[in-house]
């Protein structure tokens, strides 16, 4: 800052940097819940703690132990292209509540995971957290069910307890069969472990190599041989159905992600990606346009809004996240007299209405095949 008390009276240039493109907010990093095999002190139970790979979780955590998901859980997600991740310590489920408060402290998150537990009642409150937050998705995993399609059985009964309005949580099923890490290396052995860690691996590769707006869905998970029950199509049609994200096996290929619903009934928000890229567009416009709070409020400042924001959805658009072949077909801005009159000015506020042409997975590809006799074939043009 200049001293202009020490120069002579007169005018004075001084260049300011002007507020830059608003960059997009990260939707790669997972919170990961659960009890470790070695527990840090008590006062940092509950309390997330950054980790960039196995090795360090190893380090800081210990390996694995009997009855403990959250290690399969981490080493699945860095298995499937994760690098970067919270885990969270907790004792028992009676710390969920304060680990999940400590998570609203962390900007960063993206992705809420509470490894092998199935309790509806536990995985309310993460989607209820990542709700309330608006900028994170909860990955939960289904409860293992020799009956899948019962009505009365587990997996439909922890469905049944399970809802997001706004597509805020995912539900996946069945459990992964992995090479069992405590077996003799002399007698390889198998052992059952739930998905959500290695779901949210494979969405942070996705997001690596595509983007948020790609559904994470037929896309391989790594580190798993097999699945605690195989489906077939009629019973994973049922599964659709009620929205809970089926993991497969085809001829010749490893267990495939095979769906991509959220946990609503509702169609708006019924897409894992279509959530999860408005969630990360509205995070990035929440901190790209920071820069105007508390600035006059006048034309001048809405048109600086609108060009950022614009040009924000444009690289948004050629990414391919929008559908639309223009930028004005895919999204529009207004900040107006209409949507800001004297009586909204007046409160300090300033509205801005965007709307979204998002793209949605091609879930159904629908081939129409009939006979032809051959010969000519007339097209038009």
């Amino acid at each position: 800052m200049v001293d202009y008390q020490t120069k002579a009276p007169g005018v004075y240039v001084e260049e300011i940097t002007p507020a830059g493109p608003i960059a997009g907010a990260g939707t790669s990093v997972p919170a990961l819940i659960g009890i470790v095999t070695t527990p840090p002190a008590a006062a940092e139970l509950g309390r997330p703690v950054a980790v960039t790979s196995w090795n360090q979780y190893v380090s800081l955590f210990g390996e694995y132990k009997a009855g403990l998901h959250l290690p399969h859980a981490v080493r699945g997600f860095f298995a499937n292209g994760g690098t970067f991740a919270y885990v969270v310590p907790i004792k028992d489920l009676g710390g969920l509540d304060a680990a999940i408060d400590q998570l609203t402290r962390y900007k960063d998150v993206s992705l809420v995971c509470l490894p092998g537990v199935v309790d509806p009642t536990h995985q309310t409150k993460l989607i209820a957290h990542c709700e309330k937050l608006g900028d994170r998705f909860a990955i939960l995993d289904g409860a293992p069910d020799p009956t899948p399609l019962k009505a009365d059985g587990v997996l439909a009964t922890q469905r049944a307890g399970l809802l997001s309005k706004n597509g805020f949580g995912g539900l996946y099923w069945p459990w992964l069969i992995a090479p069992d890490p405590a077996a003799d290396p002399a007698a390889p052995a198998t052992i059952s472990v739930p998905p959500s860690g290695h779901i949210a691996g494979v969405m942070a590769r996705v997001d690596g190599a595509v983007g948020v707006h790609r559904a994470p869905a037929n896309e391989p998970v790594r580190g798993a041989v097999g699945l605690d029950y195989v489906l077939n199509d009629d019973e994973q049609g049922a599964l659709n159905a009620k929205n809970i994200n089926a993991i497969r096996t085809f001829p010749g290929s490893p267990p495939l992600v095979w769906g991509a619903r959220t946990l609503t009934d509702g169609t708006p928000w019924r897409y894992v990606n279509v959530r999860r890229l408005v969630s990360y567009i509205e995070d990035s416009l929440l901190e790209g346009i920071r820069w105007a709070v508390f600035a006059p409020n006048n034309l001048a400042l809405w048109k600086g809004l609108e060009r950022s924001v614009s040009e924000f959805l444009t690289r948004v658009w050629e990414s391919g996240a929008l559908f639309g072949s223009t930028a004005t077909d895919a999204f529009y801005v207004v900040i107006a007299e209409a949507n800001n009159p004297p009586a909204t000015r007046n409160l300090g506020q300033v509205n801005i209405e965007i709307g979204l042409a998002v793209t949605r997975p091609a879930e159904y590809i629908v081939l129409r095949v009939g006979l032809w006799d051959g010969g000519t074939r007339i097209t038009e043009g």
